[in-house]
């Protein structure tokens, strides 16, 4: 999974990518250190950063990402910032490559990599939950109720998976007390529960408004269970060759999150430019569901990222670190 390619879509607008050759993470370190003077400001001004930043989930949830380049906020930080959206099977990759500096994704699949020789570190964490709710049709109103049915998830060992089992743990239920229907993408989680075939599912807001139309409904919010999700990270090397880019970028997701917090309306906007299909009224219940689910400050939780490799390491059958400091950057 780590060494394979996929294809990326850059989607931001307005800036422009400036990365050498893919090679080793080390010789495109260096290009990622191209700068160039921003066009705002006079020739003498201190120059930006070029920088790209995977992230591997569409929706609300990298909506720091998204006003930190529509609103202007990494330049201010330095930052000259191109965003690519891309698969969570590719973000390691683009990180080695040195097509991404900076990568966002659930921290599992980092721990993975990690786990299997990788030489990566955690730079940031901005989500410190789940980020899903659970959709249940009309006639299911209780956790309870979910015994010996079936739930539509996307994929084994995705966050849907470890959700629902850790719902039902907070529940008291047995994690085999449902049937797990893995059916990869949303728009099929959704039609199975409209159809019938599953009682419920779980899905990041606003993802599954429609099932209002049959007659679905949240049934919890798992934003109050602890999980990585918006793990930012990067590759030792670049780390150590450009701390003040890292340190740059840290400040600047600090200042995102602050944003978030204080501009709805400029941050809904943006949630709709990086996501055309979501309407004006879904990006307005996607705000309003991650201002529970946004740290306050990008900091990385030691006790998220161990959890995170002790899944990753039980899922590759192996033994997480007993220590993952070396992991973590810290900002000073």
């Amino acid at each position: 999974m780590i060494k394979t390619w996929g294809r990326m879509t850059a989607i931001a607008a307005g800036t422009a990518l400036v990365v050498g050759a893919c090679g080793s993470s080390s010789s495109s370190s260096s290009s990622s250190a191209t700068t160039v003077a921003p066009s705002s400001q006079s020739s003498t001004a201190a120059p930006l950063t070029n920088m790209t930043i995977a992230y591997a989930a569409t929706g609300a949830g990298y909506s720091d990402l998204y006003v930190g380049v529509t609103d202007g906020i990494f330049k201010k930080y330095g930052l000259n910032v191109t965003l690519q959206q891309i698969t969570p099977a590719n973000l390691v990759s683009a990180l080695i490559s040195g097509s991404a500096q900076i990568g966002g994704a659930v921290a599992d699949g980092v721990a993975s990599a990690i786990l299997k020789g990788e030489s990566l570190k955690f730079v940031a964490l901005t989500e410190g939950t789940y980020n899903l709710q659970l959709w249940v049709n009309k006639n299911i109103t209780s956790v309870s109720q979910l015994a010996g049915q079936t739930l539509a998830l996307t994929t084994q060992g995705s966050e849907t998976d470890f959700g629902l089992t850790d719902l039902l743990k907070q529940n008291g239920m047995s994690a085999t007390s449902v049937t797990r229907k893995f059916l990869v993408s949303a728009a099929q989680q959704i039609s199975a529960v409209r159809s019938g075939a599953a009682a419920g599912g779980l899905f990041q807001p606003p993802t599954a408004q429609s099932l209002t139309q049959v007659g679905g409904h949240v049934l919890t919010s798992l934003s109050n269970l602890p999980y990585a999700v918006g793990a930012f990270s990067a590759t030792s090397s670049y780390v150590a060759s450009h701390p003040q880019a890292v340190k740059d970028f840290y400040e600047a997701e600090t200042a995102n999150l602050a944003f978030l917090r204080a501009h709805p309306n400029q941050t809904e906007a943006a949630i709709e430019k990086y996501n055309p299909q979501t309407s004006a009224a879904n990006a307005a219940i996607a705000y309003k569901f991650f201002l529970n689910v946004w740290k306050t400050t990008p900091v990385v939780t030691p006790s998220l990222i161990q959890a995170a490799f002790q899944r990753a390491a039980t899922k590759d059958k192996t033994t997480p670190p007993s220590s993952i400091t070396n992991y973590i950057y810290t900002a000073s």
